[in-house]
């Protein structure tokens, strides 16, 4: 399959559609990873301060800020198309535009004790490491960072039985493949550990079969998006006819999924 791209860095959408595949998302993670912060991380008290990187919808800052009263959460991203508007959220929400990519403002330097990202891993094509480092500023000395990614090397396509066609999907998953972050998230704890960070972990977590036809819905659902938003051309077209191939090969019980990393570090004592 050819090699498509985007006229901008966001690969996705941000309509309806994608908001509630977001959310949904959210929700599928909290069951599999089963914590919200790694055990590791220690819980923020009142007046402490926590940013979610590339919020997305808010939802995951949301409930943060439910399951920690008199925390500060700040959700930061790109775009805040997709979140809720300011009469609708706690006092202690704010949302908040943000390029991981460029250094944060000076107000927003050494201030947060936990910072949360979630699959920033399609906007990196290769070296995270300008990313982190600016990621870094945002934490007060020795502050936790929890971050969350895909294992591409751990993906799996299941048949429920031996006759059912998979090529598309296997052809997808090789589109998948080559788009790098395979190459560079198995590594997040030691390039964190040169890059302003130490102590940092990786947790490797498992799929949960029974989660698997679920998982499907949502990678079909980004497939789709991603060729809608594509420019028009020979590329746009093909990406297009492997979605709707995939999603026939879905109709027979195929399913797609992938295990998981978490990685955990602290941002040196600066």
């Amino acid at each position: 399959m050819a090699d498509p791209k985007r006229s901008d860095s966001y690969m996705l959408s941000r309509d309806s559609t994608a908001s509630t595949r977001l959310n949904y998302q959210h929700h599928l993670w909290q069951q599999e990873l089963q914590f919200f912060l790694h055990p590791s991380v220690p819980e923020p008290g009142p007046g402490a301060a926590i940013a979610d990187v590339a919020t997305g919808t808010g939802v995951w800052l949301l409930e943060a800020a439910r399951r920690f009263p008199g925390v500060e959460c700040l959700g930061l991203d790109i775009s805040t198309k997709q979140c809720p508007p300011k009469v609708w959220i706690p006092s202690s929400v704010k949302f908040d535009v943000w390029n991981f990519s460029e250094e944060p403002p000076s107000s927003l330097c050494g201030k947060f004790d936990i910072v949360h990202i979630r699959l920033i891993g399609v906007a990196i094509a290769h070296d995270p490491s300008p990313a982190i480092k600016n990621i870094a500023m945002l934490l007060k000395p020795n502050g936790y960072l929890q971050w969350e990614e895909m294992n591409s090397a751990q993906s799996i396509i299941a048949t429920p039985n031996d006759t059912t066609k998979t090529e598309a999907l296997h052809r997808m998953n090789n589109w998948m493949m080559a788009q790098g972050q395979s190459t560079w998230v198995p590594r997040i704890a030691e390039t964190l550990n040169t890059n302003g960070f130490h102590n940092a972990q990786r947790y490797d977590v498992e799929l949960d079969m029974s989660l698997l036809k679920f998982y499907t819905n949502i990678h079909v659902s980004v497939w789709a998006e991603i060729a809608s938003g594509l420019p028009e051309g020979e590329g746009k077209d093909e990406f297009a006819r492997t979605v709707a191939e995939v999603e026939e090969e879905v109709k027979q019980g195929v399913g797609y999924g992938r295990a998981k990393y978490v990685f955990v570090a602290q941002r040196d004592d600066v």
